[in-house]
């Protein structure tokens, strides 16, 4: 009996010994969460779509979303590009795999795969445990450049040639001259009704 107290009580002990306290650690990305992202001084002037690009990317399904996306970046916080990278990666690649047929040429595509691949990049240093803020605003100002190249690419796709724009101008120029010649036809057979001396 007094051996299987003794037992007992050893292994009473080894068990409450055995207890490790397990301290909480705290996420290390609870620090840089609330961090808003800032361009860095590489930043691109923003281009603005030309009327007729514009017009253009109005049947684009994803446009929008990128637009929106790409205005958001540096008011948004760390947090949320973590928390919604699979939405954003998700439209850069639909963006890329569903490109309407007028914006087809290699060009574009190719700024459409660097935009897809910025956007995975900047997702991957926003959700790294240990976030380097330095490198996520990096990765931002550069995914705002490559949307600045994709519509630049899209404004080189959809401007008119020197031909189209020569032959635009010959269009108006001889609608001017048939305006013209018309009112000074109308305005001869005004004076003529009248009895006035027409000068030719």
């Amino acid at each position: 009996m007094k051996i299987t107290f003794y037992l007992l009580l050893i292994l009473f002990l080894g068990l409450s010994s055995c207890k490790e306290k397990q301290e909480v650690i705290a996420d290390p990305r609870d620090a840089t969460d609330t961090l808003q992202i800032a361009y860095q001084s590489n930043k691109k002037q923003e281009i603005v779509l030309t009327p007729s690009a514009k017009n253009a990317t109005e049947g684009w399904e994803n446009y929008p979303e990128l637009v929106a996306q790409i205005k958001a970046i540096d008011t948004v916080r760390i947090g949320y590009i973590r928390a919604n990278g699979k939405d954003w990666i998700s439209n850069a690649a639909l963006a890329q795999t569903k490109v309407r047929d007028s914006f087809a040429n290699t060009a574009i595509e190719s700024r459409l795969t660097v935009l897809f691949t910025k956007t995975n990049t900047l997702v991957q240093e926003a959700s790294k445990l240990e976030v380097d803020t330095a490198a996520v605003n990096k990765e931002a100002t550069e995914l705002y450049n490559t949307f600045q190249n994709l519509k630049l690419q899209i404004n080189l796709k959809h401007q008119k040639s020197i031909e189209e724009l020569l032959e635009q101008y010959e269009v108006e120029a001889d609608s001017l001259s048939a305006v013209k010649d018309s009112t000074q036809t109308r305005r001869d057979s005004l004076l003529r009704a009248n009895n006035v001396p027409v000068q030719n």
